[in-house]
């Protein structure tokens, strides 16, 4: 199966967004050069595919663009009202599940979802970081282990760090020198996988990540890897 991970920017392209909201002053289609993005990376009936800064409103359409008939997309929150969300979608004949938010969360439950597939027994946590109190959540997440992996837009390069020197049962695929946010050079998108589920001696559980993948289409570039499990 493929796993990929890709803030779109709010289907803005490079394009800074003002309030929160859409910004495309140029009217330029980024929203197809994204959904080709999308359809090369789901192929297999379990791959999936997690975008950050998901918005849908009248210049998405993005039930027309992601028709029903072949995707399905996993959210926590009302697509149109909310400015910016955090989905997984897949093809319709997945076997991947969406868990129910919990409800004592007090920040906007569009900022993080978690997926598992029960026949393959995984569970994969997808967020974006735009504050401290989802931070402090996320960190609850990693005490758990209860996923085998957690990745997206990290956005806070000291707290990529400081995971990685405390969270020993996790290992992070991105290393420093990986470009995913190109206005700052910088790797805030991340993927930590649980070293138990993927370990060197489960030579069955392989996982092949050969870097990030360009693309003009966001701000961000796409991180993606193919799981053999």
């Amino acid at each position: 199966m493929r796993i990929s991970s890709f803030n779109i920017n709010k289907f803005c392209g490079a394009y800074s967004s003002q309030n929160g909201g859409y910004y495309n002053p140029r009217n330029v289609d980024f929203k197809s050069s994204i959904k080709k993005i999308v359809d090369s990376l789901l192929n297999d009936k379990d791959d999936i595919v997690f975008l950050q800064e998901f918005v849908d409103n009248k210049y998405i359409g993005v039930s027309e663009l992601f028709v029903q008939k072949k995707y399905t997309i996993f959210h926590n929150s009302d697509l149109v009202k909310n400015k910016s969300n955090v989905v997984a979608i897949t093809l319709k004949n997945s076997t991947w599940e969406k868990i129910d938010f919990p409800e004592d969360i007090e920040f906007p439950n569009n900022k993080i979802i978690e997926m598992e597939t029960k026949d393959k027994q995984l569970r994969f946590l997808s967020f974006h970081n735009t504050n401290n109190e989802i931070k402090e959540e996320i960190n609850k997440y990693f005490e758990t282990g209860k996923d085998d992996i957690i990745l997206g837009d990290f956005n806070d390069l000291e707290w990529i760090d400081s995971l990685k020197n405390e969270r020993k049962e996790y290992r992070d695929l991105v290393t420093n020198d990986m470009i995913t946010y190109k206005p700052a050079q910088t790797a805030i998108d991340r993927i930590f996988i649980k070293k138990a589920t993927f370990s060197e001696e489960k030579s069955s559980n392989k996982i092949f990540f050969n870097g990030v993948i360009e693309t003009f289409a966001s701000d961000h570039n796409i991180l993606s890897f193919l799981l053999n499990y």
